[in-house]
């Protein structure tokens, strides 16, 4: 719900939803899709609000998903994910760096580029480029 319709955010904030969202993550007793999906919704809440800051364990959680298959959605939607909040005005860069997400960014970039999946790796550098690293350049075959 916090993905697809951002009129509730102000909504899940006021109600503490982040501090439970922000606990699920890190609930030892929690499933691994429960944490994903936890992070996910932080990550959007912080996409659209510069007060809300994604932190290390929601990035990590996400970016962890990028090297997983596509077989049930997950990476698709960690990848928009991480592209929106890379995207959004609260992203920051020294963070980024910290956790992979620079490296992960550029790689997906790559590899989307390599895939002719166009849009994508350009969603990748207009993220790259937000976080202040220049873009991934396509190889052209000779």
């Amino acid at each position: 719900m916090i993905e697809v319709a951002p009129a509730t955010h102000e909504g899940v904030v006021e109600a503490g939803g982040v501090a439970v969202l922000s606990t699920l993550t890190q609930e030892a007793s929690a499933s691994d899709l429960c944490k994903l999906a936890a992070a996910m919704a932080l990550v959007y809440l912080a996409s659209t609000r510069p007060d809300l800051p994604a932190d290390d364990t929601c990035l990590s959680l996400l970016l962890s998903r990028l090297d997983q298959p596509e077989d049930d959605g997950w990476r698709r939607d960690s990848i928009n994910a991480l592209l929106a909040l890379a995207t959004s005005s609260s992203a920051c860069a020294e963070q980024w760096h910290r956790v992979g997400g620079v490296a992960a960014l550029q790689a997906l970039a790559r590899e989307t580029a390599g895939e002719g999946v166009e849009r994508q790796a350009e969603r990748c550098n207009e993220a790259l480029v937000s976080l202040g690293v220049r873009r991934v350049r396509r190889r052209t075959a000779a």
